[in-house]
């Protein structure tokens, strides 16, 4: 009993082996795999879409990768730059202080011009003020000589009045 219990379970289990599968039972199962793998298959279609779209934009990103290599400062190209800058900030600086110096100077140097050129025509003025009071003087001493040689020939000419033969004489010396 025990073997035959043996032999019964044994053929119960390889039982199914022993069948074939009929046409329907493939096509069924054939059906069965493809409605199951087609959610699948979407997937990987759209992965692969997905896959194509990047390697595209890989494409495009190594490209303007390239492009950018060209425009890419180097460590030198920057260098040279904080040079030209930090010369064009000298330049600007030392333009500064001259422009400050030259203010400078004016706000000092213009007042003390101005003052002695005002000096300089005071003094000027003050050496006319003396010629003309020379000249008034002289003009006053020419006036009063004037004056007196007026009143010589006043008496020259009373005198000629009162004696003619005196009258020559008097010509003579530029008194008539």
């Amino acid at each position: 009993m025990k073997t035959a219990l043996i032999v019964a379970l044994l053929l119960a289990i390889t039982l199914p082996s022993f069948a074939e599968l009929t046409s329907q039972d493939k096509e069924w199962i054939s059906t069965l795999i493809d409605r199951k793998l087609e959610p699948i298959k979407q997937e990987i279609t759209a992965i692969k879409l997905d896959i194509a779209e990047m390697r595209g934009e890989i494409k495009a990103v190594r490209a303007e990768m390239r492009a950018l290599e060209g425009k890419m400062a180097t460590k030198d190209d920057i260098i040279n730059v904080q040079r030209e800058v930090s010369s064009k900030f000298i330049a600007i600086i030392a333009a500064l202080i001259g422009f400050w110096a030259t203010l400078l100077a004016a706000i000092i140097t213009i007042p003390y011009l101005y003052g002695r050129a005002d000096r300089e025509k005071v003094r000027q003025l003050e050496a006319d003020v003396r010629e003309l009071q020379k000249l008034k003087s002289e003009f006053e001493t020419f006036k009063a000589l004037t004056e007196a040689m007026e009143s010589l020939r006043e008496k020259a000419r009373q005198v000629v009045q009162e004696k003619p033969e005196l009258a020559e004489d008097l010509r003579t010396i530029g008194l008539l």
